[in-house]
Formats: C-alpha cells, structure tokens, sequence
C-alpha cells in the first residue's frame, strides 16, 4: 500500500541527499608503532565504487552508493548518494599502503615515514 507521507519524506530526501552533497561514515583508526589501521564502515557499496586518495599527508575516502531508480518501490530509504570522509595524518609513506574491503568495511594500513635524520649544524661566530 502507497502512503502519501513517504512519498513526501522520499521527495524531501531527495532534495538533500541526491544533489551531490555528500554524507559521512563512521571510521576507526587504530595507531600501531609504526602504522596506521584505518577501519571504515561503508556497507551496501560494491569496491569498485570506493576511492581512496592521499595528498600531502591527507586520506580522502569517496564511496558512492548506487540504488535502482527505475522501480516502484513502497517504501523507499535508500538513496544513490556519495560518501565522503577525510582525515589528516602528517608525515606518512605514500608508496607503501594497502587496502582491502570485507562484509562492508573498508581497510587501511598506512604506514608512517621514518623520521629524517637532520645534520647537526654549526653556526660560526664572526
């Protein structure tokens, strides 16, 4: 049976949820000696709509979430929407990350950058 109510919240989540804006997902992040675990929860998306990408020391994770349009649904809660969470980390090792995605959650390991050994420097007075 069709109820004008959920039409009307269907209509009202359409104006903010389908227009490109993006909506959050929980994460975890879990510092080992020398890494990063990341645990982020993104169920109902395929991997090949997760994207990650790193920029200067900062993880973006875009997922996008595809819903059929062309059915007559009842009830409908679910909408296509992207999901999108950044976090900074500093100094990390960009070449060396994985990552895998199981039963709707994503996983990270990043893995930080030994720190650099500077020079010790002597300043000469004139």
């Amino acid at each position: 049976m069709r109820n004008d109510f959920y039409d009307l919240v269907n209509e009202m989540n359409n104006l903010f949820y389908n227009d490109g804006g993006y909506k959050s997902f929980p994460i975890d992040i879990i510092e080992g000696e020398n890494s990063y675990l990341v645990i982020a929860e993104i169920p109902g998306v395929n991997k090949e709509d997760i994207h990650i990408t790193f920029d200067e020391g900062e993880m973006t994770i875009t997922a996008k979430q595809n819903v059929e349009k062309n059915k007559k649904y009842l009830i409908r809660e679910r909408h296509p929407m992207t999901l999108k969470r950044t976090v900074s980390f500093g100094e990390i090792d960009e070449e060396k990350m994985s990552a895998k995605y199981e039963n709707g959650l994503l996983y990270i390991t990043i893995l930080t950058k030994a720190p650099e050994k500077k020079e010790k420097k002597t300043i000469t007075i004139e």
